[in-house]
Order: structure tokens, then sequence, then C-alpha cells
């Protein structure tokens, strides 16, 4: 895909404020500069002053759990949820207190069961969690949750997996319908982003470009809308539920 310097520039000013402010130790950066789970690890630290700790890059996954606690505490790590899950078994739960300011988990399903079981070792006073939401489509994170300190759902509405959360900043994010119309809290319907963030289009392709990349209907003049594949739904608090794949 085509991403631009402005998309980059908007979600790394977002992650400023709302993942290296969480502390003063920095980030830890163990994926490469390649993947996009990188992105925040590698610059916020730097945009703010804090330090990015370089992790061996033959790293065994055995071995994460030890190095991280060995160079923390950090103001955030951003991972994926496989390696949260590893952590919460390697780490003891006063590794996991100390650990960071905030832990965002991102680029897989996240489920409520998880959270809580992270949530109980780091207490209330521990690391925190957040989940990011971004298909590749965009550039890096479209939205993202902030859990509360205990990892459960909160609201009237049981969900299996932690909230993908609201737009971020200078983003746009709807649940529509198939003739694109807005749908109602809890009603199910596909997800469509847009914004700063959107993506130009897929590089050589612009007959799947203009089959997935669509003008905005509820958007200034000339803005458009990427559609997903992903089922939401929108919560009684205006976050968003992830429910499936169109494709599955």
């Amino acid at each position: 895909v085509l991403i631009g310097h402005r998309g980059l520039a908007n979600y790394l000013a977002w992650t400023v404020g709302a993942y290296a402010s969480a502390g003063t130790g920095g980030a830890p950066l163990f994926s490469s500069v390649a993947f996009d789970l990188g992105v925040p690890d590698l610059y916020a630290p730097l945009m703010t002053g804090q330090a990015v700790h370089l992790l061996p890059q033959d790293l065994d996954t055995a071995d994460l759990g030890a190095l991280l606690a060995d160079g923390g505490p950090y103001a955030f790590i951003k991972l994926t949820p496989g390696h949260l899950d590893l952590l919460s078994r390697q780490l003891t739960p006063e590794q996991i207190r100390g650990l960071a300011g905030l832990v965002i988990a991102a680029g897989d399903s996240f489920t409520h069961r998880l959270a809580e079981r992270w949530a109980a070792a780091a207490g209330p006073d521990g690391t925190r969690l957040a989940a990011e939401y971004g298909p590749t489509e965009i550039t890096v994170g479209n939205s993202a949750y902030f859990l509360p300190a205990d990892g459960a759902a909160r609201g009237p509405v049981a969900t299996e997996l932690v909230s993908i959360g609201r737009a971020i900043p200078n983003t746009t994010m709807y649940v529509l319908d198939e003739r694109l119309r807005p749908l109602p809290v809890g009603v199910p319907g596909e997800v469509w982003i847009g914004g700063t963030g959107l993506a130009r289009g897929y590089a050589g392709r612009p007959d799947l470009t203009a089959e997935r990349f669509l003008p905005d209907p509820y958007g200034a003049p000339g803005s458009r809308i990427y559609r997903t594949g992903d089922l939401a739904r929108v919560l009684p608090d205006g976050n968003l539920d992830f429910v499936a794949r169109t494709d599955h």
C-alpha cells in the first residue's frame, strides 16, 4: 500500500501523548523496523527525549520476558496479544507490575480472558493495558482502547474480545450497512475507516484501489474511506466491539 508522511506524522503525534507519556523509560524495540508494530517503539521515545532499548535481532522468544524485565521499567511496550500471553507466563506478578506504564496489544485478537489474567498480576497500580486496531491500509493504527485496571469488559454488552476502541484524532471510523448507512448502537455492520492516515491505495492496482477505497459520504469533498472487511458494532459508550470477518 502507498502510505504518506502526513499519516505517519499524525499517528506519531498521537502516540507521544497516548503512549510515551505513560513513563520516562522509553520503549524496547524487538521487531523489525519494516513491521509497523515497531513504529511507535522506535519513534515515540526519540520524539520525547527517551531511550529506545534495542533487543537482540536473534532474540529467542523464550528469553523475551527476562530481557524485558532486565531493561525496564519502560514508558510503554507495543506487542502482539501472543507476546502478551507469553509474558504473562514468563514474568512474575512483581515483574509484571513494574514492567511499564502501559502495554499495547495489537495485530491480532485480544481477549478479555488474557487482559484479566494480566491485570490480576499487575494489580490496580501496575502496568496498564491498551488495545490498538489498524489494518494495513491505515498508517499503523486507526483506533485504540485503554482498558480499566481490572481488564474486564464494561457496559451491558458481554464481549469475548477487548474493544477496538475509538478513532484516533484526524481519522474516521464508521459502522455501516451495505448501502453505506450508519447503523445504530448494538447492530453489527462493516467497519469503514478513513482520515489522515488512510493509504493512497495499492501500488500498481488501480482496480483493487477503486474497489476498496470509496468516497466518504460523510466527510469533506475529496475524502475517502476504506472497506476493512471487519464486522463490528458500536457499544453504548461509543467504542467499537469487533464481531467477525466478513470473509469467514
